[in-house]
C-alpha cells in the first residue's frame, strides 16, 4: 500500500470506475462450491533472530472479506526468515528474489509453493521502498505467488490497523487489479487504498454495516478460477502441475512462467502497490550559513570599491 499526496486527476478515474461497478453489479456471494486458499506467513528478522517485523495477518477480517466469493482463506503456522537485508525491501528485484529465487522452501516459502501454486507466500517486513518518499504498506504480484507487507499497517487509523490490506494483496495474487473487473468504487476491495473506504471494525465489512470491501461478480469469477485456489482444504495440489515453458513471453503485460529456481526479470512481471493518503511531510528548515567575518567583509568592500562604475 503506497501513500501518495492527493492527486485530483484520479477522481475522474474513480468516478468512471464507480459507474462501471453499478452497471456490472456487485457480487452477493458465490453459489459455487467452496474454493480454498492457504497463506504461508513469513516473519522476517535480523540475522540473529533478535529483532523481527511484527506479524499482522488480520485473519478475521481477511476471512470475512473473501467469504463473499466463497473462498475459505486459512493461515498456516508462520515461518521465520533470519536475514537482515530483507527487513527492508528496497526494490522490485529484491522482492522478486524473495518470491522466486532458490529452490523449494527458499526464503521461508512453503516447500509446496511454486510461482503459480499455493500456499501463497506472505512476508512481513519493517519497510518497503523507503527511499521513494512514500509509505508503501503492501505489494503483491498480479496473478503470481508473492506478497510483502509492511508492519506499519498496525499503526494505520490511529492504531486500529488497515484491516483489509491483507485481503487486498491476496486479490492481486489471485489476478485482480486496481481498475479491472469493476474495481474503482470507494467500497470495492480492489480499489487503490487512497480511494477506498477502510473498515474500522469487522462490522463495517460486507455484508454488514457500511458494506465495505465488496467484490463484483466478475471479480469473484476471476479469483475462483485462479491457479492459487484449490477445491480441497489440504495442502496437496488438485492436479499435477503442467510443464513450464523455458522461453518467457515477449509482452511485458503477459507474466513469464519460469522455473522457481530462476530469478525472473522484473520487466516481465506485473506488480501493483496499494495507495492511501497521508499528510505531506512539512518542509524542513534550511540552516543558516556561516556568518561572514569582519576581515572577509572588509576585503570584499575594498574589492567592490575598486571596480569601475558604469553610467
Amino acid at each position: 500500500m503506497v501513500n501518495f499526496p492527493f492527486q485530483p486527476r484520479f477522481l475522474l478515474v474513480c468516478g468512471l470506475s464507480a459507474a462501471l461497478v453499478s452497471c456490472t453489479g456487485e457480487g452477493g456471494g458465490s453459489s459455487g462450491p467452496t474454493r480454498f486458499v492457504n497463506i504461508q506467513p513469513i516473519q522476517v528478522c535480523d540475522d540473529f533472530g533478535l529483532f523481527c517485523a511484527d506479524l499482522a495477518t488480520f485473519e478475521e477480517a481477511t476471512r470475512k472479506i473473501w467469504a463473499q466469493a466463497n473462498l475459505d482463506v486459512s493461515f498456516l503456522a508462520p515461518n521465520r526468515l533470519n536475514a537482515s537485508r530483507f527487513l527492508t525491501i528496497d526494490s522490485q528485484d529484491e522482492f522478486a528474489e524473495l518470491s522466486f529465487a532458490g529452490g523449494a522452501g527458499a526464503f521461508g516459502r512453503n516447500p509446496l509453493s511454486t510461482r503459480t501454486s499455493g500456499p501463497i507466500s506472505m512476508w512481513f517486513v519493517e519497510s518497503i521502498f523507503p527511499l521513494e518518499g512514500a509509505d508503501t504498506l503492501g505489494l503483491g504480484w498480479i496473478d503470481q505467488n508473492g506478497i510483502v507487507i509492511d508492519d506499519d499497517i498496525l499503526a494505520f487509523n490511529n492504531g486500529v490497523g488497515r484491516l483489509d490490506t491483507i485481503a487486498h494483496e491476496i486479490g492481486h495474487n489471485l489476478g485482480l487489479t486496481h481498475e479491472g473487473f469493476g474495481a474503482g468504487g470507494a467500497n470495492n476491495l480492489m480499489t487503490d487504498g487512497g480511494f477506498r473506504n477502510s473498515p474500522s471494525t469487522l462490522d463495517d465489512i460486507t455484508p454488514d454495516g457500511a458494506n465495505l470491501d465488496r467484490l463484483t461478480n466478475r471479480q469473484i469469477e476471476v479469483v475462483r478460477d485462479s491457479r492459487l485456489t484449490r477445491s480441497s482444504p489440504g495442502l496437496a495440489a488438485d492436479s499435477m502441475p503442467t510443464r513450464e515453458p523455458e522461453t518467457p513471453p515477449l509482452l511485458a503485460d503477459a507474466p513469464a512462467i519460469l522455473s522457481p529456481d530462476a530469478l525472473p526479470p522484473v520487466t516481465y512481471l506485473a506488480l501493483q502497490p496499494e495507495a492511501a493518503f497521508v499528510d505531506p511531510a512539512p518542509p524542513r528548515p534550511i540552516p543558516n550559513g556561516p556568518a561572514m567575518s569582519f576581515i572577509t567583509a572588509a576585503l570584499l568592500a575594498g574589492y567592490l570599491g575598486r571596480q569601475p562604475r558604469r553610467s
